[in-house]
């Protein structure tokens, strides 16, 4: 379970914590997020999106972050570590945090479900550089897709090693084999 610290910071204070914490906090309106380790599937499947991502962007002018770059959801109020953020390589205006993101990709967990599925839904979502928002399980073949088509976002959900995500805005594909390589995922024969 994420916990916060009582005291509520200044982001002036939390970016001097980050500076010498020895754990990352995500920001929110002055209260300082733990963001604890992951699970060693969690890295794997990051680590294969970074692979399979690095591929497809490939001279396309994006470049790919993870874990430890910081976004800036709303200036001074909202600073989030996302699991992968892609952004466009103009993206200079901060050296430690993304300001443009176009794709953000966040690895579910216990802990971090429920933010991930509603208050980042909503915060990512209303990022107006953005244009998917990616949930990978890490317990089950399950991808939730967040994509914008002009004002609107659509959902799509992805379920089998075999499909393929579209990634038209760039445009890539990334696929769920790619995505779980190498993960054995115990799958209830029932789902």
């Amino acid at each position: 379970m994420q916990t916060t610290l009582e005291k509520i910071y200044t982001v002036e204070e939390y970016f001097e914590l980050e500076k010498t914490a020895q754990e990352r906090h995500e920001f929110v309106n002055g209260e300082l997020i733990f963001m604890p380790g992951e699970s060693k599937i969690a890295n794997e499947i990051n680590i294969n999106c970074t692979v399979a991502l690095r591929q497809a962007l490939k001279g396309k002018g994006f470049n790919i972050y993870v874990q430890d770059v910081r976004l800036i959801v709303k200036l001074n109020k909202i600073y989030r570590y996302p699991d992968l953020v892609v952004a466009p390589v103009s993206d200079t205006a901060d050296t430690h945090a993304v300001t443009q993101p176009t794709l953000i990709i966040e690895v579910l967990s216990e802990s971090t479900q429920n933010t991930d599925q509603n208050k980042k839904l909503q915060e990512y979502t209303a990022l107006p550089s953005n244009q998917y928002y990616i949930l990978i399980s890490q317990t089950e073949y399950l991808v939730q897709v967040y994509r914008r088509e002009g004002q609107n976002w659509l959902f799509n959900y992805y379920t089998q090693l075999t499909e393929t995500i579209d990634l038209a805005f760039f445009p890539a594909k990334l696929s769920l084999s790619d995505i779980y390589e190498n993960i054995d995922l115990k799958v209830s024969e029932n789902k």
